[in-house]
């Protein structure tokens, strides 16, 4: 199971030790200030996860979610919504949006963690048909 992972956060701190902590979980992290940043880098990799906070400025995560849903070759990477918002409403609306899962800030690495690896155990059909091709 590949463990890639794409980290779309604004906060450069922040942004930093999620890398730093999920490498030392066995992640191999790629990191995004913006969501146009994120769009290039994913030109050159693909992770099997993306972690986006739904809150920068420029490009914010729902709009960075539609563009992945809509696009053929993104659409299959499960979304992982990062939000300091909490609650049923922000949750629903980070899935309403085209998000796979929702966490809220702060989290603790143990629960990201398994919000990760459940996204990408999940078997998803357009996953599958997407690499053998």
């Amino acid at each position: 199971m590949s463990r890639k992972i794409l980290i779309v956060e604004d906060c450069f701190d922040l942004r930093e030790i999620l890398g730093m902590v999920l490498t030392a979980c066995g992640w191999t992290p790629i990191l995004a200030e913006t969501g146009r940043e994120a769009l290039d880098k994913l030109k050159r990799e693909m992770p099997s996860v993306i972690l986006v906070d739904m809150r920068m400025p420029d490009m914010n995560g729902f709009e960075l979610t539609a563009i992945l849903k809509k696009h053929p070759v993104y659409r299959h990477i499960p979304i992982l919504a990062a939000t300091g918002y909490a609650g049923r409403v922000a949750r629903q609306g980070c899935l309403a949006a085209g998000c796979d899962d929702f966490i809220s800030k702060p989290f603790a690495i143990a629960a990201l963690e398994k919000c990760l690896i459940n996204l990408v155990s999940t078997e998803r059909p357009s996953a599958i048909l997407a690499t053998t091709r």
